[in-house]
């Protein structure tokens, strides 16, 4: 699984290039990782890519459920094993996109976090980026993943709507 705090010396130059575990690493390492300031509504926030987060770039594993070990992506300092997901890693460069342009925001389940869904593609599907609340109005990016056009209409329907920025 590599050490995943090692400097990484390349990667690519978009999220698009992205093929393999350690390219999703190293871009996210390099393009992501630190404190960002972005304007949402014409108002600046402060958002927060963790060097040690995996989840925008990989799913989680059903118990009983294995695949390639070049595929497996350990968080560091943790027992959590999670897989490389190649389309959530080409999304890598939508989500600051997705936090600035949110479409619709809904409370998250934990800690008074966001769910925020960026504007659909052509192909209806779109980005949920999950953010948590951190101190002095800092958020920190927690994961982010595609939605199908189906999927997101139900969590329309259910979910809890909430303010973004707060």
């Amino acid at each position: 699984m590599g050490d995943y705090l090692r400097d990484f010396s390349w990667c690519p130059r978009e999220a698009r290039f992205i093929v393999t575990v350690e390219d999703a690493r190293s871009y996210y390492a390099h393009k992501l990782v630190g404190e960002r300031t972005i304007a949402v509504g014409g108002a600046p926030l402060q958002i927060v890519f963790n060097r040690e987060e995996i989840h925008p770039f990989t799913e989680a594993m059903k118990a009983g459920e294995t695949c390639p070990p070049t595929h497996l992506v350990r968080r560091p300092g943790s027992s959590e094993v999670r897989r490389f997901n190649l389309e959530r890693a080409h999304m890598l460069d939508d989500i600051l996109r997705t936090l600035s342009s949110a479409a619709v925001i809904h409370e998250a389940r934990h800690g008074g976090g966001r769910m925020v869904y960026g504007p659909a593609d052509p192909k209806a599907r779109r980005q949920c980026v999950v953010v948590a609340p951190g101190n002095r109005g800092v958020w920190f990016v927690r994961t982010a993943y595609p939605v199908s056009g189906m999927d997101f209409a139900q969590v329309r329907r259910h979910g809890r709507s909430a303010r973004w920025p707060p």
